[in-house]
């Protein structure tokens, strides 16, 4: 193998498919990126047997085709220290992976790729494309509710279902649940819902957001996979196995109150409750009335907090009491970009719905706390 390309297109290569390099691994061939010469095109591929991302890009060859594995981590390195327009790579007869730039010249051991896990085939089954824009718009609204709790795997990916026209992002860890939806412009997309492993939106996630917006990504979709696909990237991620809650059962029929709201001063108020909400479970008690909200948060053993803010009263009638873990109601109230918040609850333990006035598609759902899980209020 040997080449010569551009050193700051070959460091942004390695930076996508490095994010399927685990640096955990019990495997260790799983730690090396596996590199491919084939006429003028370098292939790069990462894997850890959950998710398999693959890019490429043209180089100039010397004629020399192969394939080899060098450990990930050095490699990467290695490219963001060197200041060079330029790197001519090779490999020599020593198994030596030789990058020289300038007066700078690295030898580093390789390892064949007899050893390297086949990169999965992308299956057949249902296909579309989105904008690039759209996806991580779906993901952000919804990634940071997936529960980490390893015992109940169906709740630690995205749900994603599409039906009807439309696809739904729907992400829970059984306290919170955030629902983003987007009507599809291919009516012909046949229904489906599969579970996407967490770490695999987190990295796709990254990677869209080094495209442009308008960037067209294909998804393809079968009974054990998701592929997304674009010039830049290939990402294929296995699917969590498991049924995933009915996320439709977990939203209100009704709501007695709705309140507006806006979201620049409840975001401040409840950024400012958290100092002392954080020493006392994160709790704040929220007490609504006509025109305002009165904000408390208190620990024994460092103080109290109290705010007022303005809010509209769209239904309901007299005082409403409520409380909340406040790093949850942040986490909801962030992705909203518009500044008119809809706050939907029953009294007592109902669960909130939290909506963008300018936004139907958008759904967040807060588990109240039960007022006997407060501290008591010092005088």
């Amino acid at each position: 193998m040997q080449f010569s390309c551009s050193a700051s297109q070959l460091q942004k290569a390695v930076g996508i498919v490095e994010r399927a390099i685990s640096q955990r691994t019990t495997l260790a061939v799983l730690e090396n990126l596996y590199l491919e010469l084939s006429g003028n095109r370098l292939k790069l591929r990462g894997n850890d047997l959950e998710i398999g991302i693959e890019t490429s890009l043209f180089v100039e060859s010397a004629g020399v085709d192969g394939s080899v594995l060098v450990r990930a981590k050095t490699f990467s390195s290695i490219l963001s220290k060197i200041q060079a327009d330029t790197l001519n790579v090779r490999v020599d007869v020593n198994s030596k992976i030789v990058i020289v730039a300038n007066k700078v010249d690295f030898e580093i051991l390789c390892t064949p790729v007899e050893d390297y896990p086949i990169f999965p085939a992308v299956e057949s089954g249902i296909s579309f494309t989105m904008s690039a824009s759209v996806i991580q718009d779906l993901i952000r609204h919804t990634i940071f509710a997936v529960s980490f709790d390893e015992t109940k795997q169906f709740l630690n990916g995205i749900f994603v279902k599409v039906e009807s026209g439309s696809i739904n992002f729907v992400a829970t860890d059984g306290y919170r649940l955030a629902l983003k939806r987007h009507t599809l412009d291919q009516s012909s997309v046949g229904d489906f819902s599969l579970i996407v492993p967490h770490k695999a939106v987190n990295e796709l996630l990254k990677i869209l957001g080094t495209l442009g917006d308008d960037a067209p990504i294909k998804l393809n979709v079968s009974e054990s996979q998701i592929a997304f696909e674009s010039e830049r990237f290939l990402l294929v991620s296995r699917v969590i196995k498991g049924q995933f809650p009915d996320y439709r059962q977990v939203m209100p029929k009704h709501s007695d109150n709705l309140f507006s709201v806006s979201r620049h001063s409840l975001l401040n108020a409840c950024d400012r409750a958290t100092i002392i909400a954080a020493t006392s479970n994160n709790v704040v008690r929220l007490n609504f009335s006509e025109t305002s909200v009165l904000i408390k948060a208190n620990a024994a053993s460092l103080g109290d907090f109290k705010e007022e803010i303005d809010v509209s009263r769209l239904s309901g009638a007299g005082e409403v009491k409520i409380a909340f873990n406040v790093k949850l109601v942040l986490d909801g109230i962030r992705g909203i970009s518009s500044d008119d918040i809809r706050l939907e609850f029953n009294q007592g333990v109902s669960p909130c719905v939290v909506r963008s006035a300018a936004d139907e598609d958008y759904v967040y759902i807060v588990m109240p706390i039960r007022t006997n899980d407060f501290q008591e209020e010092t005088a």
